[in-house]
């Protein structure tokens, strides 16, 4: 909304100087006039303001998140997501995702490179947080923008874990929002489906809730050095689990159930 706020004051500095070449008659001036303006202002205007939001988040270095999380950071973290998917020449093409999620859910992707849950922010709309590892929380300007979206963090700590399962629940239980995590815990770069966790499908057990489940399709071919310069992805909601179906279940034959059907849409049964 911003961005396009300052493409209309952009447009409208030019409106006096159409007036003045025109009546003066100097019209192929005015060409370069309003190319000078709008360049000169967009390359001002997007670097103070993305300067600016960096610094709004900079209190959130190092820190855990707390509280609802903000739909204004989370706009921005979709756009600077949908700009880093562009310049790397991946093209997204999604299917399921409207609507999704219609209500608070955990939310299941294969993670195959760095670059599935920029996607994931691109491609879904709604409130939710991402589940990440803790050592994100070192890196600077990634920390800050992974903190302002509410993510939550693992780490080898059973301390650790079990705080980010206490606080999904309540995001989905208490705050309508989304959550979403990789059940392999780890990048698989092969694109094979690892043993899932178990601890995660603790967050559906205790809140209830719909399992969403995305599948990313040719996702390692982003990580190789060598690859086509411009790269063709898939990414799917391909399946829903309704808290019915598992209410009887254990963590353990949860995550063995999703994983079962992540291997059938994949080819590798």
């Amino acid at each position: 909304m911003y961005i396009l706020i300052g493409a209309i004051i952009s447009a409208l500095l030019t409106i006096p100087s159409y007036w003045w070449f025109s009546f003066n008659k100097i019209s192929p001036w005015y060409s370069f006039f309003l190319i000078l303006v709008c360049i000169t202002y967009f390359i001002i205007y997007l670097n103070v303001y993305w300067a600016w939001y960096l610094i709004h988040i900079h209190k959130y270095k190092g820190k855990q998140f707390v509280g609802k999380v903000n739909l204004f950071n989370l706009s921005h973290v979709r756009s600077l997501a949908a700009f880093l998917v562009l310049l790397q020449g991946m093209f997204v093409k999604a299917k399921g995702f409207k609507g999704v999620p219609e209500k608070p859910s955990l939310i299941l992707f294969n993670h195959i490179s760095d670059y599935d849950p920029w996607v994931i922010y691109k491609k879904m709309r709604g409130r939710y947080a991402m589940v990440g590892k803790k050592a994100l929380l070192k890196i600077n300007v990634i920390g800050s923008l992974a903190s302002s979206v509410g993510t939550l963090y693992v780490s080898n700590e059973k301390e650790d874990n079990d705080m980010m399962i206490e606080q999904a629940v309540k995001y989905i239980t208490e705050q309508e929002t989304s959550v979403v995590i990789a059940p392999e815990g780890t990048r698989n770069f092969t694109g094979e489906i690892k043993p899932f966790k178990h601890g995660g499908f603790n967050i559906a057990l205790k809140s209830k809730c719909p399992i969403v489940l995305i599948g990313f399709s040719n996702m390692q071919e982003a990580m190789k050095k060598k690859r086509k310069k411009f790269l063709k992805i898939k990414v799917e909601v391909f399946d829903k689990i309704q808290p019915d179906v598992y209410e009887n279940m254990t963590a353990g034959e949860l995550a063995e159930l999703c994983e079962t059907k992540y291997k059938k849409y994949l080819g590798q049964l």
